[in-house]
């Protein structure tokens, strides 16, 4: 787990230049994309549908189940996003989408999705966790839609996210780093993390993280929304809590003044950190948090002394779904 967080910049690298050439269909009317998948391989989708909301002009949607949205159509462009290619939930949304249209592009590192041959495939490398290989199954997203003259080319915004990040990577790999002392904190206390909106994917990613490295349960809401009923049951019953809250300059105004008075409200019942994102992009800043909660989750790991890696209890439920 280690070693994949630190060469986590190369991973970006590689998967920015490994997809170049790859073939896309050819659409002529565009009115939705859907990203389908599951944990790890679904949280991609999440990520470029905060990143796209400002330029793209179709509604993206993450569709996490067995079945598609009746919306979707000859028009629609569906993404089957399996990194095992063994999806149960993920494989059924793709046999529905093949009856639907043939705008399918699929992302996988193999197995059973690969088998059934589809047109429009991005084969990425075998041997990671689901959850490990974000950045395999965000890029070509990118490059893809980039292809069909969907968005504009990213390779600006890649780069500077590749660079910072390498940046930040020896640095958050030390246990005197700002990840390690945010997750000597969090050791024994449920997590919650706030973000605004368009940072959802953000927040969702760190209590994934925190669910699947530290073993640890976890909790995310979102601004302003959660100033409407939240606030008013937080610290009932009574939990050991801290309170993460990501922060970014794209942030609307009055969500900065509500994080602010959030903080007076809930400072009684909580500590709480404060995360700032980096870079100048907005791909880099999504990444620069993603990377930060990353490292967190494997340093609370480290703490308890227990391996990040295995995931026993999806396991465990993955097989006795296939008897």
């Amino acid at each position: 787990m280690k070693d994949i967080l630190l060469n986590f910049a190369s991973q970006l690298k590689d998967a920015s230049i490994t997809h170049q050439q790859l073939e896309v269909p050819q659409i002529t009317s565009l009115s939705n994309i859907v990203i389908c998948g599951m944990g790890g391989s679904a949280i991609s989708g999440d990520l470029l549908a905060g990143y796209l909301q400002d330029e793209i002009n179709v509604p993206i949607i993450v569709n996490r189940g067995y079945e598609l949205p009746h919306f979707v159509d000859k028009n629609s462009l569906i993404f089957i996003s399996s990194y095992s290619g063994n999806t149960e939930e993920t494989l059924s949304a793709y046999n529905e989408a093949i009856r639907r249209t043939k705008n399918i592009i699929c992302i996988t590192s193999g197995g059973k999705l690969e088998a059934l041959n589809p047109r429009y495939i991005f084969r990425i490398p075998q041997g990671y966790q689901p959850r490990c290989a974000i950045g395999w199954l965000f890029v070509p997203m990118i490059i893809a839609l980039n292809k069909l003259d969907i968005i504009e080319n990213k390779k600006a915004e890649l780069e500077e996210t590749i660079s910072l990040i390498s940046a930040m990577s020896n640095e958050f790999g030390l246990n005197k780093s700002t990840p390690y002392k945010l997750a000597e904190k969090l050791v024994g206390k449920l997590p919650i993390i706030y973000s605004d909106t368009r940072f959802i994917s953000v927040a969702k990613r760190w209590v994934a993280q925190i669910n699947e490295n530290s073993k640890q349960f976890a909790h995310y809401n979102v601004l302003p929304e959660l100033n409407h009923n939240e606030i008013v049951g937080f610290g009932e019953p009574k939990i050991d809590t801290l309170l993460v809250i990501l922060r970014d300059k794209s942030y609307h105004p009055r969500v900065s003044l509500r994080i602010e008075l959030t903080k007076q409200l809930l400072i009684s019942y909580t500590d709480i950190q404060e995360i700032e994102s980096k870079g100048t992009s907005l791909l880099t800043r999504f990444f620069y948090l993603i990377y930060f909660g990353d490292w967190v989750s494997y340093w609370v790991a480290k703490i308890k002394n227990i391996d990040p890696t295995p995931v026993e209890r999806i396991n465990w439920l993955k097989e006795e779904l296939s008897k």
